[in-house]
């Protein structure tokens, strides 16, 4: 290594890593350990519900069905039968085929 403009200089032509700045002080000494925790955590998922959705199989949407007695009651009692056909409806799961009142 030679020195050049007041740089030394080494072998592949670059200057050497020395510099004026004054050593990194030593970091300060642990003055106490943390204790080890051992705990399990608990994820909880939140439950989405969909509005008109399948209470038993949660994943079909419900559909409105006429019963027979309903029909029968608006073709018999014309004007007052339609609003016990539409008391009458169930609904029903396209997916899983359950009825609900």
């Amino acid at each position: 290594c030679g020195v050049l403009n007041g740089f030394e200089l080494c072998p592949a032509g670059f200057p050497a890593a020395t510099s004026g700045y004054p050593a990194a002080p030593a970091p300060p000494a642990a003055i106490a350990s943390q204790p080890a925790y051992t705990s399990t955590y608990t994820i909880v998922q939140p439950s989405v519900v969909v509005v008109g959705g399948c209470p038993a199989c949660r994943v079909g949407v419900l559909e409105d069905d006429f019963t027979c007695l309903g029909i029968l009651c608006a073709i018999f009692f014309f004007p007052l039968g339609i609003l016990f056909c539409l008391a009458l409806r169930q609904r029903r799961c396209p997916n899983c085929g359950a009825t609900f009142g």
